[in-house]
């Protein structure tokens, strides 16, 4: 077995570790922020632009999914969307 033993210097470990982190490294971190929540049936409404009345409709037939906090109704817009998309898709 042929061992090598090299010298180097504590700088030049730091630089070849640094350099080996960043090209392991994904090149492309995007930091994206959420989007924020639709707050209640006028907003759900205002989003997909029909009526309250008709946002309400599609909430209780269970067509999107949301959660409560306290008594404000949440949707997540990315969901919504997925869900209109293939409702659009099937019509």
């Amino acid at each position: 077995m042929n061992n090598l033993l090299i010298q180097i210097s504590h700088d030049e470990l730091a630089a070849m570790i640094k350099t080996a982190v960043k090209e392991a490294m994904p090149t492309a971190t995007a930091t994206t922020t959420p989007e924020p929540y639709i707050k209640g049936i006028h907003q759900l409404a205002e989003f997909l632009q029909v009526s309250p009345v008709k946002a309400q409709k599609l909430k209780n037939e269970g067509v999107f999914p949301y959660w409560q906090d306290g008594r404000t109704l949440l949707f997540d817009r990315a969901k919504v969307r997925e869900v209109m998309a293939k409702f659009n898709k099937v019509a």
